[in-house]
C-alpha cells in the first residue's frame, strides 16, 4: 500500500505487539515497538515524522500516563498522534487528553486498528516527503 504510516506500537504483551504489528505490516505500514514507554521515548527519535502511536496504558517500567505527558513536553509532541489501547479505562477517559486522537477498550477487533491506522496514514500522507 503506498502511503503507509510510520507507526510505534507500545505495548508490554508480545502476543498483542505481534498480532498488531503483523496485520499493519501486511497492510503496508512501517513499524517499531516498544515494550514500555521508555522505550517507546528512546524510539521517538528514530521515527519518520509524523507517525501514529498505538500505545497501551498499564505497562511495567514506565506506564502509558507517564509517557503521554512525557510526550507532552516534547517540543516535536505534534508530530505524533496516538491511540490508546487499555484493557481498564474506557475510551471516554481520554477524551481531552492531549494528543490522544482515539481510544479502543481492549480486547479490541483487530480491525479497529487497521482502520485506524488507514486514516492515520490519508489524513498525514501530505506530511510526508515525496519518494525521490
Amino acid at each position: 500500500m503506498p502511503g503507509g504510516a510510520s507507526i510505534l506500537i507500545v505495548e508490554d504483551d508480545i502476543n498483542v505487539r505481534e498480532e498488531i504489528g503483523d496485520v499493519l505490516a501486511e497492510e503496508g505500514h512501517t513499524l517499531s515497538v516498544a515494550r514500555n514507554g521508555e522505550e517507546a521515548l528512546a524510539t521517538l527519535e528514530f521515527l519518520p515524522r509524523p507517525s501514529l502511536i498505538l500505545l497501551d496504558i498499564w505497562m511495567p517500567v514506565m506506564d502509558g500516563l507517564t509517557f503521554l505527558r512525557k510526550l507532552q513536553e516534547r517540543e516535536d509532541r505534534s508530530d505524533f498522534e496516538v491511540v490508546v489501547m487499555s484493557a481498564v479505562v474506557g475510551p471516554d477517559w481520554f477524551v481531552d487528553a492531549p494528543g490522544v486522537t482515539k481510544a479502543l477498550k481492549k480486547p479490541f477487533v483487530v480491525s479497529d486498528i487497521v482502520s485506524v491506522s488507514a486514516e492515520f496514514a490519508a489524513r498525514r500522507s501530505w506530511l510526508r516527503p515525496a519518494p525521490l
